[in-house]
């Protein structure tokens, strides 16, 4: 009996609240989201194309993005709007093809960045093909362990991926709706029939949108596409569906500091790696004419805007943990250089130059390795490649455990744990005979060279025959493998020595570490190459000519 009286009472109580359509909805159908504005603006913030970065990678001049930064821009624009953190893909790997190798430790990296995305704010997704690196297990797994919700408005079984087909947001007379689509021809070839094409799908969903009582006329209703397809494909879908308002790009990488417009319609990209946020305020207080839209350039001093900003805390321990996990891993793969040629290290090329090498000691690039050291990604392979001298050559080093070479005469030929140990004892004592270095940049260079020589000291007591940490000689110069006792026939020219030298330098002195390099675009970002900027570093790198 009393069974029968909760459920007449839930029952008269949905009853009671019919005339409130949008509630039955939402209550019946967990494919559509509602949600009450509040009286404050709408500041729906976005971004994609992050590629598995959760922090800078410590080794800018003025480094942009990272999670407690981006913690901080949201919590500072929360003061005046409620804040919707949306991403539209291309978030959690930098490819969609995932290196064996390296498949535990981007696996943990993209398994916290969600977390940590999830607690800045992060609320809907549209995945990415690069998104897809781990399978569609892999997404349903994501979603479950953060509670993100994916908007898949044209997912062509909708058992396949648990989502949201539309999110409504409203205040009174404003209803902004928002769909999200993925364009099947960006994804691997396994995964394109998940999804049906943009247009068909988005003509059935505005039905679905007016049943839900969309009216394109209203100046106080818009329509938002978050879209992973590529600029050309969003453009069309602007020029076939001229009733969208704004649509959130991805894919191609667009960095568009303004919109741009197809007919009434927005397109909106801001590039990778969160260093940009985009941002577009729907005004409640006047109609979509007065909506705004920025880029949020995401510096280092906006981490301060949240105090105390536990996302640091957040950063260091995945820090810890992932090195952990990448030592493993390491230690996993097979190093074999048998009956090869390694690459000279500087401590042969000291032998016959000395004084180019003092000037070297002088330089960032001598300390290049403890730059890793002190940001804590001295594991992390992506950036080790940069800060170190033949990573992933046969005439190089392939794991991090294999950087420094010792002399086997003296120790014989050492079993990975024991090779293991010495290298921890080496970098510790390196460590603690350095002090603390807080920036490699700004040391003098008599300070750098002192700690370089300390270096040379130490590889010396050590009995390391090769340490292929640092920018060395081979990172910049051409060497014939039996230098000094041959030479390329026919030499080359000294035009063509530095031109691929230059090239090298360009090689780790990209746009995105070194935009100072490069000359800026109207749109703020670095174009073609600074030829001016490049050949004033490269003579300021430049060793002291041999003599003859």
């Amino acid at each position: 009996m009393q069974l029968f009286i909760k459920r007449f009472l839930f029952v008269t109580f949905l009853l009671s609240v019919s005339s409130c359509s949008y509630f039955i909805d939402n209550f019946l159908d967990k494919s559509y989201d509602v949600v009450d504005l509040k009286g404050k603006d709408l500041g729906l913030v976005f971004s994609h194309n992050v590629n598995g970065e959760t922090h800078p990678c410590g080794c800018r001049h003025f480094p942009l993005g990272g999670l407690p930064q981006i913690a901080g821009a949201i919590s500072k624009l929360e003061k005046t709007e409620t804040v919707v953190y949306v991403d539209s893909g291309d978030t959690l790997f930098a490819a969609a093809n995932i290196p064996k190798t390296l498949e535990k430790s981007q696996t943990y990296n993209a398994e916290q960045l969600a977390q940590g995305l999830a607690k800045v704010g992060l609320k809907y997704w549209v995945p990415g093909d690069q998104d897809f690196a781990k399978g569609t297990k892999f997404i349903k797994k994501i979603v479950e362990n953060t509670g993100v919700h994916l908007i898949l408005s044209n997912l062509a079984k909708s058992d396949e991926l648990p989502h949201k087909e539309l999110v409504l947001f409203e205040e009174g007379p404003h209803k902004i709706f928002v769909l999200g689509f993925i364009n099947p021809q960006v994804l691997p070839s396994r995964y394109k029939m998940l999804f049906n094409d943009l247009e068909t799908s988005f003509k059935q969903s505005l039905v679905k949108l007016k049943e839900k009582g969309y009216d394109e006329k209203s100046p106080f209703h818009r329509l938002v596409v978050v879209s992973h397809s590529g600029i050309g494909p969003d453009t069309n879908l602007a020029k076939s569906y001229p009733m969208i308002d704004w649509i959130v790009g991805a894919h191609t990488m667009n960095f568009l500091r303004f919109p741009q417009e197809e007919g009434k319609t927005k397109l909106v990209q801001v590039l990778s790696r969160n260093h940009y946020l985009g941002h577009i305020t729907f005004s409640l207080k006047k109609d979509k004419k007065n909506d705004k839209y920025e880029i949020i350039e995401i510096r280092d001093e906006l981490k301060d805007e949240l105090k105390p900003n536990p996302y640091l805390a957040f950063i260091d321990k995945h820090k810890e943990e992932l090195a952990k996990v990448q030592k493993k891993e390491q230690s996993e793969m097979l190093e074999s250089n048998l009956g090869l040629i390694r690459y000279s290290t500087n401590s042969s090329c000291i032998e016959c130059h000395d004084s180019q090498n003092k000037f070297w000691q002088g330089t960032a690039h001598a300390l290049a390795f403890q730059t890793l050291i002190t940001a804590k990604e001295e594991n992390n392979l992506s950036c080790v490649k940069c800060h170190s001298l033949g990573l992933g050559e046969k005439k190089g080093f392939g794991r991090v455990q294999d950087i420094l070479e010792f002399d086997q005469t003296l120790h014989g030929k050492l079993l990975d744990k024991e090779r293991t140990v010495m290298t921890e004892k080496y970098w510790k004592e390196l460590q603690e005979s350095f002090g603390p270095v807080k920036s490699v940049r700004q040391l003098k260079p008599a300070s750098r060279r002192k700690l370089a020589s300390k270096w040379a000291a130490h590889d010396q007591k050590n009995h390391v025959n090769r340490n292929f940490a640092n920018v060395q000689c081979l990172n910049c110069h051409i060497q014939h493998d039996n230098h000094p006792f041959e030479n390329f026939d026919p030499p080359m020219m000294n035009d063509q020595v530095v031109a691929k030298m230059k090239d090298k330098c360009l090689t780790c002195h990209d746009p995105d570490q070194s935009p100072e390099w490069y000359q800026k675009q109207e749109n703020g970002l670095p174009g073609a190459i600074d030829q001016e900027v490049v050949s004033e570093n490269f003579k300021k790198m430049s060793c002291p000519k041999v003599s003859k």
